[in-house]
C-alpha cells in the first residue's frame, strides 16, 4: 500500500501546483512547441489547465485539459488526441535532450577546474555527486492517457478541447515548459538566470532599453540647449 499512497500523494502535490497555474497565461515558446497539425492545419493550444472531475481518472494520475482555438471545419477531431500525445511526447524527449547536455557540459566544466587547481575542492565533489544523482534519476515513460475530445466554442469560434491524464512526473515536466514560474524550484531558477545573457533577460532588456532612450532625451536636450545658453551670453 505505502507505494500507492506515495503515488497518490506525488499526484496531489502536482495537481496543487496546477491549481496554481490556473489564470496564467502558457508561455509562447509552449504553445509554438506544443503545436498540433492536423488536416494540414497548426492547431495551437490557447491553454492547458487541471481538469477536474470526480472518479474520472485514477487519483495518481494528472488529468489536464488543452484547449485549442480557431480549429477549421472539416478536420478529423478523433485524431486530435494522438496527434497532441505525440506532440508532447517528442516535445519532453527535447526537454530531456536539452537538460542531459546542460548536466554533461557542468560536469565537464567542473572536471577542468578540477584539473587545474591543485585539489579538488568541496565543489567540485559536489558536482560530481550531482552527476551521478541525475544519471541515477529514472526517466518516467511520457504515455497520455486520452480520454476525449469535444467542442469547447461558440458559433461564432471553434474550440476543441482534449482531456488527457499523465503521470505526476510526466504532468511536472509538462508544467515546467508551460508555466516555469509555478513549477521551477528555487534553485532551478537560480541556475538557470545565472546562464542567461544580459540580451536574454527581460528585465536587463528592458531597464537597459529604457536607460538608452533617456540617454539619447538628455544628450538632446544638452545639445539644444548649449547653443541657446552660447546665443544669450553672446
Amino acid at each position: 500500500m505505502q507505494p500507492v499512497e506515495d503515488a497518490r500523494t506525488r499526484a496531489d502535490a502536482c495537481r496543487a501546483q496546477w491549481r496554481k497555474a490556473r489564470g496564467f497565461p502558457m508561455a509562447d515558446a509552449a504553445r509554438h512547441g506544443l503545436a498540433v497539425k492536423l488536416g494540414g492545419a497548426m492547431l495551437e493550444p490557447a491553454d492547458v489547465s487541471l481538469w477536474e472531475e470526480e472518479g474520472a481518472v485514477d487519483p495518481t494520475a494528472v488529468p489536464l485539459e488543452f484547449l485549442f482555438a480557431g480549429a477549421p471545419a472539416g478536420i478529423d477531431e478523433q485524431q486530435l488526441g494522438t496527434a497532441l500525445s505525440d506532440v508532447v511526447h517528442e516535445r519532453l524527449q527535447e526537454e530531456r535532450r536539452e537538460e542531459f547536455r546542460s548536466q554533461l557540459q557542468k560536469r565537464q566544466e567542473s572536471t577542468l577546474r578540477r584539473r587545474g587547481a591543485a585539489a579538488a575542492d568541496e565543489g567540485g565533489d559536489d558536482s560530481e555527486e550531482k552527476w551521478r544523482g541525475y544519471l541515477r534519476k529514472p526517466a518516467p515513460e511520457v504515455k497520455l492517457t486520452v480520454h476525449g475530445v469535444f467542442d469547447a466554442g461558440t458559433r461564432v469560434r471553434r474550440v476543441l478541447g482534449c482531456r488527457v491524464s499523465m503521470s505526476p512526473q510526466v504532468a511536472d515536466e509538462l508544467g515546467k515548459i508551460c508555466f516555469r514560474h509555478i513549477f521551477e524550484t528555487e534553485e532551478e531558477e537560480k541556475e538557470r538566470l545565472g546562464k542567461l545573457k544580459w540580451y536574454e533577460d527581460p528585465f536587463l532588456m528592458c531597464f537597459y532599453s529604457c536607460f538608452c532612450v533617456l540617454a539619447t532625451v538628455v544628450l538632446l536636450w544638452v545639445c539644444m540647449l548649449v547653443p541657446a545658453v552660447m546665443k544669450h551670453l553672446s
